[in-house]
């Protein structure tokens, strides 16, 4: 193949690449706020092409977003992306917290294995919140990235 075709071919996979990275959007909705504890949750709709799409919820505290320590979970990466979110209604006694769900890898024995694991999140401040599984009803305080 001469070197012209070569550079016409990479050019034209590049062209490609390019056109296709000029589709990605992301969505955001609200599905929760709550003025009094200044909790606020969104849920995120990432397409990439198309057919591609990636649903997750962000949580924001004092505008600023949610991002828990991976080594309170015993993993690698923080969290940042929810699988499920909500809150309690304003005239609940709990309205102070929120219950977040989210894929949790851990290395045990030598192998890697997946959790889902729901935690109910109460703030003590701007920088921690109070991690209560919502399982064993275990409770660690985390400060927040």
């Amino acid at each position: 193949m001469s070197l012209r075709k070569t550079i016409t071919l990479v050019g034209c996979l590049l062209l490609s690449m390019l056109s296709g990275c000029k589709n990605h959007r992301v969505e955001r909705t609200v599905v929760y706020e709550n003025t009094v504890y200044h909790w606020r949750i969104d849920h995120v709709v990432d397409i990439f092409l198309p057919d591609n799409k990636r649903q997750y919820y962000e949580v924001f505290l004092n505008d600023r977003l949610l991002i828990l320590p991976g080594h309170t979970f015993n993993d690698k990466n923080d969290i940042r992306e929810f699988i499920a979110a909500g809150g309690f209604d304003i005239g609940h006694w709990r309205n102070k917290s929120i219950v977040v769900s989210f894929e949790n890898s851990q290395l045990r024995d030598g192998h890697e294995i997946r959790l889902i694991r729901s935690v109910m999140l109460t703030p003590v401040n701007e920088k921690e919140v109070i991690v209560t599984d919502m399982v064993t009803q275990q409770q660690v305080i985390a400060e927040l990235k």
